[in-house]
């Protein structure tokens, strides 16, 4: 039989064979700031997941675990992971409240999503599963209010989706807990009408933005777009936060124009969702659950269609820029559209200006006939020269300039292979070399990643490939690269109330490798340098700023040059794949 272990102190994890509430603790699932998740097993065999939540961090902490207990007792539906049990630990002297929780096995819906293959019905149900897991909880008063792809698993069993952790939900039984201007929750799902609110109540002391409904359902849209794009409405600001501006103003792109495999019916749910008011998006997930249906059940749409189809082999450099100029054959028609024109005016569908993203869109299966030669334009400085064509007779420079400003505006919002495709010049690429084989990380970097810094694996950290800010422009990178960590990085609570360990200081350097695979720039950093010169060993890969690995190659690439943009992230690995 095994004894029920004494609570180690505040900063171990409970050794395995701790029994807690009658299941025995197999070992670590996941830990964050607040809570850690352990595997445990029943007498019976039954393996679940069991969140052990503080009780003795302030009364703010202690009430927001109870408020966890008792959302997760109101919360009943196939799609919403279930609440087995809780209670508090040790019996004699409760220190903790535990929460058994169903185990979900599987991948979130990004990971799941993003895969090459999922078909464009598959990829609706899971929507619709999160729309019925939030119709459930909303009309049983409970908000989530960070609904993500990270907090929502695709059950390997049953295939379907799993609406996760609801640690920041909200019910209008309980108090407000937060002390600042916005609830609990991811900016990049934040809905309009939250960053409105916080404008307008700048500086005022004790104000405090109440999600509702909207919210929720907003983030579903940034869900449901990522799903098929990729990629963000809205592209990251220049110092590496959120761009309010973009989210209060500007229409994101549609989807079909960044991935043009999206069929125009899906694109008019996402954009909905995407509203800049609650209003103007559906009433509630009960209305949104049956717009879904309807959807599904039409058969002018081709639900066997692949969003996100799976590169079989590499491509020519002919061949790449063909499937690039199919990918943006809808830009250049509008860029030809506003050359004829001649106005120099940005052109988009429905008098909307498109915001300037990157275009992130997965090429057509077969390669398009090439379009009609794009006019001639001016030499730019990040592109190279363009070979004019002669003509009959002098052409005047205000034409030719008006011309050459009428495609960059119409071209705004691609980048990159894309962009040069769409002003007629084709994108350089790097020489490849081949990609390095698996790779163990460096003797002692996971001990000291994990042990001495406390980073978890799976972290991930912004960081910049440039010394200076940037200003969004692409940089020139080598093979023997070097990375600025961009602020302190923080290795989770400390669990003594006075806030977060630093793990790495400011200006910290990361010294690695990089190469180039079809278009994309991958990295393996294997030492940490601190500005006080002490040198860690280190495990990390390089991620673009939605987190997918490596990062995409920009406008001015050419043989042995790679240029990217000057943000990126890193992410906490135990070995290189």
């Amino acid at each position: 039989m095994i004894a029920a272990l004494e609570p180690p102190d505040d900063t171990s994890p409970l050794p395995v064979g701790t029994v807690i509430g009658g299941d025995v603790v197999e070992g670590v699932l996941g830990s964050g700031g607040f809570a850690t998740v352990y595997q445990v097993r029943s007498p019976g065999g039954y393996v679940s997941a069991l969140k052990l939540l503080p009780l003795d961090q302030g009364p703010e902490r202690a009430e927001r675990a109870w408020r966890e207990v008792s959302l997760g007792t109101r919360l009943h539906h196939p799609n919403l992971v279930r609440q087995l049990g809780w209670g508090q630990w040790p019996v004699d002297e409760p220190r903790y409240l535990w929460v058994k929780l169903e185990r979900v096995e599987g991948p979130t819906l990004d990971e799941w999503g993003l895969a090459p293959g999922r078909t464009l019905g598959e990829l609706l149900d899971r929507v619709l599963e999160v729309a019925r897991a939030l119709a459930v909880s909303h009309e049983a008063g409970v908000l989530h209010r960070d609904v993500k792809e990270a907090n929502i698993l695709v059950n390997e069993h049953t295939g379907q989706a799993v609406l996760v952790d609801f640690g920041v939900g909200w019910h209008p039984a309980y108090p407000t807990l937060t002390k600042g201007m916005f609830p609990p929750g991811t900016p990049a799902y934040r809905a309009p009408e939250a960053w409105a609110y916080g404008r307008a109540h700048a500086g005022e002391q004790g104000a405090h933005y109440r999600a509702g409904v909207g919210d929720d359902l907003y983030a579903v849209g940034v869900v449901l777009y990522r799903l098929l794009t990729g990629r963000f409405p809205f592209r990251p600001a220049e110092h590496g936060g959120e761009d309010v501006e973009a989210v209060l103003h500007r229409e994101p792109l549609p989807p079909h124009l960044v991935n043009p495999r999206v069929p125009l019916a899906v694109e008019e749910v996402c954009l909905r969702l995407l509203a800049k008011t609650p209003e103007a998006r559906y009433p509630d997930a009960v209305v949104l659950c049956r717009v879904l249906e309807e959807l599904r059940a039409r058969t002018d749409v081709d639900w066997k269609q692949v969003p996100h189809p799976e590169r079989r082999r590499p491509v020519k450099p002919w061949a790449r820029r063909g499937r690039v100029l199919g990918v943006v054959g809808v830009g250049l028609a509008v860029a030809l559209g506003a050359w004829w024109l001649g106005s120099g005016r940005e052109v988009a569908p429905g008098g909307h200006t498109p915001e300037p993203v990157r275009a992130v869109a997965a090429p057509p299966a077969e390669t398009p006939p090439p379009p009609a030669a794009a006019p001639p334009l001016a030499p730019r400085k990040d592109s190279a020269p363009v070979k004019q064509q002669q003509t009959s007779g002098p052409q005047p420079e205000a034409t030719s300039k008006r011309r050459g400003a009428a495609m960059r505006n119409a071209c705004l919002g691609l980048t990159g292979a894309a962009l040069q495709a769409c002003l007629g010049t084709p994108q350089q690429v790097p020489s490849e070399r081949p990609a390095p084989p698996p790779q163990e990380c460096p003797a002692g970097a996971v001990k000291v990643m994990t042990g001495t810094l406390g980073l978890s694996v799976g972290e991930r950290k912004s960081v910049g490939l440039t010394d200076g800010p940037g200003q969004g422009r692409p940089v020139h990178v080598q093979e023997d690269a070097t990375l600025r960590v961009g602020g302190h990085w923080e290795a989770g609570a400390d669990h003594t109330g006075k806030g977060y360990k630093v793990a790495l200081p400011t200006n910290t350097r990361l010294f690695g490798r990089l190469y180039v695979k079809q278009g994309r720039v991958y990295g393996r950093f294997t030492e940490a340098r601190t500005p006080q010169g002490v040198t860690y060993p280190v495990c990390l890969e390089l991620l673009d700023s939605s987190s997918h690995v490596g990062v995409e190659l920009e406008p001015g690439s050419a043989p042995g040059k790679m240029m990217v943009s000057p943000y990126a992230q890193v992410r906490v690995v135990d070995r290189f794949p």
